[in-house]
């Protein structure tokens, strides 16, 4: 089935001013400022709905995010997740060159992680469009052990002294669902925003993932939920089987336990004992045949067999653990030296050297094949500008697109567009506004009429 899927990444910023060998650091809010001014240049604004359909702003914690565009399909959702780092990237980069045209350099990092160096998360969010009829708490119930387990396919890894944690979120994670998002971080947040028809639809705002450099991890992480989302459906109705119907005992205790071991045994409410990959097994077997399993599998397999060192390249935090480990033999440091945190922090930068070269550890393995691309990089290049075909990003971008070239005052969200000033046929002059409550719509006939009236000659 078709489902409308998105995710908003918020991206670690650090920049720093020219004086000295290492520069001195500025404050996160100025950095943001520096970084966002020539968005607010362009678009007067420093929360922006873009042409592809997309969003860039400035969130909470001066922390730049992206959004993607609403999506139909894994392969696009993948597509312009990169473009949004893309995006950021080239920001950064106008962001420096119009430093140093006006005489005030700046040295931009972005970083696509969940925790900076004082311990401070933020998030990744997961944005699946499901049924108003689908019971939100029944479902949670369901999801629980499965996003608790989730991170052994897709954790981005953390190094401490102590060791090392498959997943940056997990460790502050609390509740299975709440409508908070930064004091009681949950699975599950439950404010109920649609962006969408209320009476149709409902979002599954999922928060507890982590960010992914790495794009095999990133299909991992959509992909299985979204299987497992057809799946609830399916037995939901009757027309497939039922998904297990497991229940952890200490769902925080657990996530924290799976993030020190792929392997641990997680303890039900039932009394039970059950393997974190065998509750992978069970969600996996409950999906049946769909374009992620083969991968699922294979991830489930090795790390079964003790041979996760095969997913180097292929698993996040398999990777980053790897090259840690071989940061630290090739220099004879031990694990608790702290020059491993700055190659764990550097494993996740986006931004470029000068030349092009890519500055983070990740993107450089990535460049020289080292770890595994699913993309491809005219696809991203496309959707720097062009919404996926098949929602109503389409609708959106081109109202975007008609209003930006005719200079045409206007505000946009996700399910609204208004155009400011226009002729009202009567000799004055107001808003107008088309909604957009369809996220599979790609074809309108009120957006049809706003675009003529966007690109009519008369000014009044």
């Amino acid at each position: 089935m078709r489902r409308i899927v998105g995710v908003e990444t918020e991206y670690g910023l650090a920049a720093r001013k020219p004086d000295g060998a290492r520069g001195v650091r500025i404050s996160g809010g100025e950095a943001a400022q520096r970084l966002f001014t020539p968005l607010e240049r362009q678009y007067a604004s420093s929360n922006v709905f873009l042409p592809n359909g997309g969003r860039m702003y400035l969130d909470v914690g001066s922390h730049p995010e992206y959004a993607t565009p609403e999506c139909a399909n894994l392969d696009d959702l993948l597509v312009h997740e990169r473009a949004g780092d893309e995006l950021l990237v080239a920001l950064a980069q106008r962001a420096e060159a119009e430093g140093a045209d006006a005489g005030e350099p700046i040295d931009i990092r972005l970083l696509k992680n969940n925790v900076d160096a004082h311990g401070n998360s933020y998030g990744c969010h997961e944005n699946y469009c499901i049924p108003r009829a689908l019971d939100l708490p029944g479902l949670a119930a369901v999801l629980t052990p499965f996003l608790v387990t989730r991170q052994v396919l897709c954790g981005s890894g953390r190094w401490s002294p102590d060791g090392f944690a498959i997943s940056q979120r997990a460790e502050v994670l609390h509740d299975e669902l709440s409508s908070m998002t930064t004091r009681s971080r949950p699975l599950i947040n439950t404010r109920d925003e649609p962006l969408a028809d209320p009476s149709r639809f409902r979002r599954l705002h999922v928060i507890s993932g982590d960010s992914n450099c790495s794009e095999p991890s990133a299909a991992l992480k959509v992909g299985s939920l979204l299987a497992v989302l057809d799946a609830v459906e399916a037995a939901s109705t009757g027309a497939g089987p039922a998904v297990p119907a497991l229940e952890l005992a200490d769902v925080a205790g657990a996530l924290r336990a799976v993030a020190q071991d792929p392997r641990a045994v997680l303890t039900l409410v039932s009394g039970r004992t059950i393997g974190a990959l065998d509750i992978q097994r069970e969600y996996l077997a409950a999906t049946g045949e769909t374009p992620i399993a083969a991968r699922w599998e294979r991830v489930l397999d090795l790390l079964e067999a003790g041979a996760e060192d095969d997913l180097d390249g292929e698993v996040e935090w398999v990777t980053k653990r790897a090259l840690l480990r071989r940061y630290a033999d090739a220099r004879g440091l031990a694990w608790s030296d702290r020059r491993l945190a700055q190659v764990d922090l550097a494993f996740h930068e986006l931004t470029r050297a000068a030349d092009g070269t890519p500055r983070g550890l990740f993107r450089l393995l990535e460049g020289r094949g080292a770890a595994s691309r699913l993309t491809d990089p005219d696809a991203v290049g496309r959707a720097l500008v062009t919404p996926p075909p098949d929602t109503r990003a389409v609708l959106r971008g081109r109202l975007i697109r008609t209003a930006r070239q005719e200079r045409r005052p206007y505000t946009v969200d996700w399910v609204q567009f208004t155009a400011h000033d226009l002729p009202d046929g009567a000799g004055g002059r107001g808003d107008r506004a088309v909604k957009l409550p369809d996220p599979l719509a790609v074809a309108d006939e009120a957006v049809d009429a706003m675009v003529e009236a966007l690109a009519s000659p008369s000014r009044g």
